[in-house]
């Protein structure tokens, strides 16, 4: 196939094409890549019954459709639509060009195949701390991780992106090649106002632990009604690291003293196992050594008082199975939007290309449940539309309104 690229240089319109040698061959490697997951999918798809019934259409259809690729952005584009008739979690094509492709590299790191994507190096990615979302051909800021170079900056949660350095903004290729360098983010924060611009340096990190520090740093007491309300946000529970430093902030940081707690499980990865939800359990002992001057140390793991999960479309697998046993078992409330239904057991399988296909190989129910498709509804639903929001969060309000209310409720009840 045949590419003009028009370029207007001097009011003179020159006119380059690429060569059908170079364009045939662009076709073979899609269509060798192209062969290569399908074989993939052939043989680990979690259910071998829909594979024989209705992947040889699907299949057939869009290698069709693969005459008219031209370019990696496009066959990333059919690759992914043809996963999607799978009806599957965690099934999808990743490039380097997606920032999910560092996170779930970064989670198999030690499996030798995808270590060799990196030169057995560290896992790192650019990034200035947002998590964005395409709405309506819009690109909006959904989350703001803690502590990041664009929290610094002033960069909010419902901001509207409309260009970085004069281009659109592409999570991973508008900052790869501005490491320690300004990049120019323009910005409209509510709707009818005018653009602003913001200037922010990317950084080169490695996910898990961007992850983590972000945890870190979220956490905070909120004042409210003379309560304090404590809050965490989990962006990732692929690692026991993560339940860990929850367990530290709530024994012995800032999280101890607060009267009720959020949890906040939106965005970012899942991997949570549902032994986390023992934080809850009561019928743990409390454990007091008293000191020879007269001091006393507890040591007390548990949360005893009131506490929210915060959810939505977006808290996916391990997160799905916490907010699904706490509404269960009645541990904790959960406040937000219907879960994705994302439960299914995803492997990583890297490409011959250095691309990278994560595909559902096991499928998983909950105490006999099948969440997959369906996900947890929450027992308060709290809509949320996060566009031009400046920041301020309507299911954090509700968690903080419901967390005062009950509160007061128990001192009422004491007196």
């Amino acid at each position: 196939m045949k590419r003009l690229i028009l370029l207007l240089l001097s009011m003179c319109l020159i006119i380059v094409r690429v060569s059908p040698a170079a364009a045939k061959q662009n076709h073979s490697s899609h269509s060798v890549l192209f062969e290569e997951i399908v074989n993939i999918v052939e043989e680990h798809f979690y259910n071998p019954d829909q594979i024989v019934k209705d992947f040889p259409a699907i299949k057939a259809n869009y290698r069709i459709k693969l005459q008219n690729v031209s370019s990696q952005k496009s066959f990333s584009s059919l690759v992914n639509a043809m996963l999607g008739k799978l009806n599957a979690s965690h099934t999808y094509y990743l490039t380097q060009d997606d920032y999910e492709y560092y996170q779930l590299c970064a989670l198999f790191s030690k499996i030798p195949e995808i270590g060799k994507l990196f030169d057995g190096k560290k896992v790192l990615y650019p990034t200035v701390g947002i998590l964005t979302q395409n709405i309506e051909d819009r690109v909006y800021i959904v989350s703001v991780l803690a502590g990041s170079v664009s929290e610094k900056a002033g960069l909010l949660k419902g901001d509207e992106i409309l260009s970085a350095n004069g281009q659109p903004y592409l999570p991973i290729a508008s900052l790869r090649s501005y490491i320690g360098k300004d990049v120019v983010f323009k910005i409209r924060r509510k709707q009818m106002d005018e653009p602003f611009t913001i200037v922010i340096q990317p950084v080169l990190v490695n996910p898990k632990q961007e992850m983590l520090e972000a945890q870190k740093s979220s956490v905070r007491i909120i004042e409210r009604n003379k309560t304090r309300i404590g809050y965490i946000h989990i962006y990732s529970y692929a690692g026991y690291e993560y339940q860990q430093e929850l367990l530290n902030a709530l024994t012995w940081g800032k999280l101890k003293e607060a009267d009720a707690l959020i949890i906040d499980l939106r965005y970012g990865l899942g991997g949570a196992a549902p032994s986390y939800l023992n934080i809850f359990n009561t019928n743990i002992p409390i454990l007091k050594m008293h000191n020879r001057d007269g001091t006393e140390t507890v040591f007390d793991s548990q949360w005893r008082k009131q506490a929210v999960y915060l959810v939505n479309g977006y808290s996916r697998s391990g997160k799905e199975l916490l907010a699904y046993g706490a509404r269960r078992y009645e541990q904790v409330k959960i406040i937000g939007e219907r879960t994705p239904g994302h439960v299914l057991g995803g492997q990583l399988f890297p490409l011959s290309n250095g691309t990278v296909l994560f595909l559902a190989v096991q499928s998983a129910l909950v105490d006999g449940v099948n969440l997959e498709g369906i996900g947890v509804p929450p027992d308060i639903e709290v809509p949320f539309d996060v566009r031009y929001c400046a920041g301020q969060d309507a299911q954090i309000e509700k968690a903080l309104e419901y967390l005062v209310e009950q509160l007061s409720r128990q001192t009422t009840h004491a007196l």
